[in-house]
This record gives C-alpha cells, sequence and structure tokens, in this order.
C-alpha cells in the first residue's frame, strides 16, 4: 500500500486495517468485544455493534471522541485516520515485521555486542544489500 493509497482511504478501511495489524504477536486480532471493552472507561466507548459498524462501513462519520478512543486503543495518534495516515500505515507495517520472530532474535542478539562489532554488522548488512541489488550480470563472484 503506497503512501497516497493509504491517504485517500475511507474510515472504515483505516479502522479495519488497524484491527488486522495491530495486535500482540502470539495472537489473532481483537474482537470487536474486546475493543469496546478495552475503550469502556474513554469519553469515546461505544458498544462493540457500534465498532462493527464504523469498520464495515455502515457509520462512515464517526465523532471525533470515538476516534480518539479508537486511536487511543491502537496507540496510534488521531491524525492517523486523517492526513498521516500514510506516514503512521509505514510505522504499522514495521511494527508488523518487527513480530518476526527471527528478525527479533537477529536484532537481540546485534544489541549485546560491542559498538565496534555492531558497525561491523551493520556494514556487513549494507554489503550484502548491495549485493542482492545488483543484477545478475554485474555481480562479482562471493568467496
Amino acid at each position: 500500500m503506497t503512501a497516497v493509497d493509504q491517504g485517500r482511504r475511507s474510515f472504515a478501511d483505516k479502522l479495519s486495517y488497524l484491527i488486522e495489524t495491530v495486535h500482540p504477536p502470539d495472537r489473532s486480532s481483537y474482537s470487536y468485544r474486546e475493543i469496546a471493552a478495552g475503550i469502556a472507561d474513554h469519553p469515546g466507548a461505544m458498544t462493540a455493534a457500534h465498532i462493527n459498524q464504523l469498520a464495515i462501513g455502515k457509520q462512515p462519520h464517526p465523532r471525533i471522541h470515538h476516534v480518539e478512543a479508537l486511536a487511543s486503543f491502537f496507540g496510534v495518534p488521531v491524525t492517523y485516520f486523517f492526513d498521516a495516515a500514510a506516514h503512521i500505515a509505514d510505522q504499522i507495517t514495521l511494527i508488523t515485521v518487527w513480530r518476526d520472530t527471527e528478525a527479533r532474535r537477529i536484532a537481540e542478539r546485534v544489541v549485546e555486542l560491542s559498538p565496534r562489532d555492531r558497525n561491523t554488522v551493520t556494514n556487513l548488512i549494507d554489503t550484502l544489500r548491495a549485493y542482492d541489488e545488483q543484477s545478475r550480470a554485474t555481480r562479482r563472484r562471493r568467496n
């Protein structure tokens, strides 16, 4: 999804995207009831049925206090639902990728290294990435 596409999406699309992607790594999406329970103490509290109507587009124009409650629940700024949606969607994508346990394990191991060794790992990653981006015809054989 490009930044332009994300900015043009409806409120329902943006909310559905959050519901599908923002959840703990060891489980699937939050249910409408879980979301309703999570915002029950917020001034924008609403029922699971109302959240469902927002997510499927039956209620296309939510009140601001509902937007604030949903943004708070999912940990995104209110502006996610407005102009800055593209930038925030990119951040959500990065968070989703971070849930990949192999990438997380590698990062955790790198953090334990000395600054000099972290720099070496960074240089190695940059070299491998540059190599992979070259066309097959121009690549030198790895030793």
